[in-house]
C-alpha cells in the first residue's frame, strides 16, 4: 500500500518577500551588539557649568536612555570643553540619577574613580573625554548626569562660553546600549 503525500504549491520568491529582514528578534542578537544610541540634546549641553567646590556638583549635562534588557551594558561617552584656573585640576564623573549612584562596570567595583576623568594644570583650556560603563539591571529609563569638582578653590569650567545659545558649546554626551 503506497501513501501519497501532497503539499500545496507555493512560490518561494513570494514567501521571502513577506519576511521583514529589518527586524531581528532580541534573543537572536549577538552579545556585544549595539542596540540603541541616544545623544544629549543641545539644550542640555549648551550652558556653561562652573564650580570651585572640591565636592562633586551636578551639572546640567544629562541624558536618558531606556534599556531594552536588564542585562544590557550602557556606555556613556562625553567630551567637554574644560578649564580650571590657576594650575588647578577639574574632575568629572558619570552619575546614574535613576539608581542614585555613580556608575560602575559590574556592580562589584568599589573604586568608582575608575571612571573619573581630569584635566588642568597651567590654566589651559582643553577637551576632557569621559567614558563609563554601567549595568543598570533594569528596563526603567536611566538618566545619566555628569558631576564635576575642582582640585581646590579653583574655578572649574565646562563649556567654552557663557554666551553660546543654541549650540553644543563644544560639549557632547551620548549613551549606547549593548546587548
Amino acid at each position: 500500500m503506497a501513501v501519497r503525500i501532497e503539499k500545496p504549491k507555493f512560490n518561494l520568491r513570494d514567501k521571502l518577500s513577506e519576511l521583514d529582514f529589518s527586524v531581528l528578534p532580541f534573543d537572536r542578537i549577538p552579545e556585544g551588539t549595539a542596540i540603541q544610541y541616544v545623544q544629549a540634546s543641545h539644550t542640555r549641553m549648551t550652558n556653561r557649568f562652573q564650580t570651585n567646590s572640591t565636592s562633586y556638583q551636578a551639572t546640567n549635562y544629562d541624558l536618558t536612555i531606556t534599556p531594552r534588557s536588564i542585562n544590557s551594558k550602557i556606555l556613556i561617552y562625553a567630551n567637554l570643553s574644560a578649564h580650571t584656573s590657576s594650575d588647578g585640576y577639574g574632575y568629572v564623573r558619570v552619575y546614574n540619577v535613576t539608581a542614585d549612584r555613580y556608575v560602575n562596570h559590574d556592580g562589584g567595583v568599589t573604586n568608582d574613580a575608575m571612571y573619573e576623568s581630569a584635566t588642568g594644570g597651567k590654566s589651559q583650556w582643553g577637551m576632557m573625554p569621559v567614558e563609563a560603563v554601567d549595568i543598570p539591571g533594569s528596563t526603567l529609563p536611566q538618566t545619566y548626569r555628569l558631576y564635576m569638582r575642582s582640585s581646590g578653590n579653583y574655578n572649574t569650567y565646562a563649556g567654552w562660553s557663557s554666551s553660546a545659545p543654541n549650540t553644543y558649546n563644544m560639549n557632547f554626551m551620548s549613551a549606547t546600549e549593548y546587548k
